[in-house]
């Protein structure tokens, strides 16, 4: 087993503090919000940052962790079983730490198919959270009335999220190359 050193605890506490600031500036910015939760997240870009820059392990803890001060903090507080809150929340941000796994397809490097495929398991989450229990007032959870629901209002926010992370994630990957920073997640 490896020791996490110093450096590594440090960038770690930085991406967390990065995804809890982003995560508290986006609450206040209103077109981002959802009426009925969710939102246009910019707290996962630090996550999957830290993904490529210190690899899984390390890019999971760093997403479990901005949950956890998240929650310390009041953010994601909408609570009716275990199974909700790991679909809603713990899920989505702990997934992002595996983006780096993700391969090189052709010419695209792994952190454009990182955070596709991310994005979209996160979309799945979501959807199956809405399915079963946040269905619309006249439907019954998992009737197809919850499913088409749930896949349309879950879309928007997550796809936009998508595509912010698409723009922000590469630039700000091969910005932190051109310096010291190793990333030994990075399959570019």
């Amino acid at each position: 087993m490896s020791k996490i050193n110093v450096k590594d605890l440090c960038y770690m506490a930085l991406y967390v503090a990065l995804a809890v600031v982003l995560d508290y500036v986006s609450a206040l910015i209103p077109f981002l919000q959802m009426p009925n939760g969710g939102s246009i997240n910019l707290a996962v870009i630090p996550v999957f940052v830290a993904s490529y820059h210190l690899g899984a392990k390390k890019g999971v803890a760093v997403g479990l962790l901005w949950w956890l001060v998240g929650f310390m903090m009041g953010f994601n507080n909408w609570y009716l079983n275990p199974m909700q809150y790991l679909l809603d929340y713990i899920i989505p941000v702990g997934v992002i730490g595996f983006a780096c796994l993700l391969p090189k397809i052709g010419s695209i490097n792994n952190v454009f198919t990182g955070v596709v495929v991310i994005s979209i398991i996160r979309f799945v989450a979501t959807v199956l959270s809405g399915v079963y229990y946040w269905p619309p007032e006249e439907a019954v959870a998992g009737s197809s009335a919850a499913w088409a629901y749930s896949l349309g209002y879950n879309f928007w926010y997550n796809f936009a999220t998508m595509i912010v992370a698409c723009i922000l994630v590469p630039l700000i990957v091969n910005r932190l190359q051109k310096t010291k920073v190793k990333f030994i997640g990075f399959k570019g």
